[in-house]
């Protein structure tokens, strides 16, 4: 997808997910809000993720910048189902074997992102497995798991007024 498609789609998803209606989307896609790590800007990012073990999983181009952002391993708020939460992010941009298994899974929760992720999905639901060897190069693994709220319980990453 383009850069414009995003620009103009992702703050009505935003949006959507912090209202009362988020329900309609919030089963496989959560709001990240995080600073950039140079800049020190305030991001609200929608990804599409699945949850396996207790665990957040979500992927990210490697020609997309935001996953770069959570590399550092610093807390980020999430609007999840609704509910503001605190999480730990980790990237893995390395272990393919890795980043390949989870793919699959991902692609098995949410297969309209298939498309999205270059895989084909064959009639079973089963991702290509052609396909995803080539699309393991191409992403980026980022976990996200709960962690200790924040003294106060007030998010960490709040937009500048």
């Amino acid at each position: 997808m383009s850069r414009l498609f995003y620009r103009v789609v992702n703050p009505l998803v935003s949006t959507l997910l912090r209202s009362p209606f988020h329900g309609a989307l919030s089963g496989n896609t959560l709001l990240l809000e995080y600073r950039g790590r140079r800049s020190g800007r305030f991001f609200r990012t929608p990804v599409s993720y699945c949850e396996l073990d207790g665990v957040l999983h979500c992927f990210a181009g490697t020609s997309h910048r935001w996953w770069r952002n959570l590399a550092a391993g610093e807390p980020v708020d999430v609007v999840l189902r609704g509910r503001r939460v605190t999480m730990m992010p980790a990237v893995n941009s390395e272990d393919r074997d890795e980043i390949a298994a989870r793919l699959r899974d991902f692609l098995r929760a949410v297969p309209r992102d298939a498309p999205h992720s270059g895989v084909r999905l064959l009639g079973d639901g089963e991702p290509d497995a052609g396909d995803l060897e080539t699309a393991v190069d191409r992403h980026v693994h980022v976990l996200l798991t709960r962690s200790a709220s924040r003294p106060g319980n007030r998010p960490a990453a709040q937009p500048s007024r």
